[in-house]
């Protein structure tokens, strides 16, 4: 997306307040994102931080919510 945009890292990195040895790490998959970085790239590039959920992503948490709180209903919490 960053090179659709004719984007340099150095100017992503300048409007994302992203350090830019950094930044060159997590796109080249050597650092995990935080969710800052997350949201501060989607922001910059224009994407919908929505687009990159899955209906399994969403099907995943909503179960590991229900398992989560059927414990605390078990032992009465």
């Amino acid at each position: 997306m960053r090179l659709e945009r004719g984007m340099s890292v150095a100017e992503l990195g300048r409007r994302t307040d992203i350090d830019k040895k950094r930044l060159w790490y997590i796109l080249d998959g050597q650092r995990e994102m935080r969710v800052e970085e997350f949201l501060k790239l989607c922001i910059a590039l224009k994407i919908d931080p929505r687009s990159f959920v899955t209906r399994e992503m969403v099907e995943k948490v909503a179960e590991a919510t229900r398992r989560s709180t059927e414990r605390y209903d078990d032992i009465g919490i």
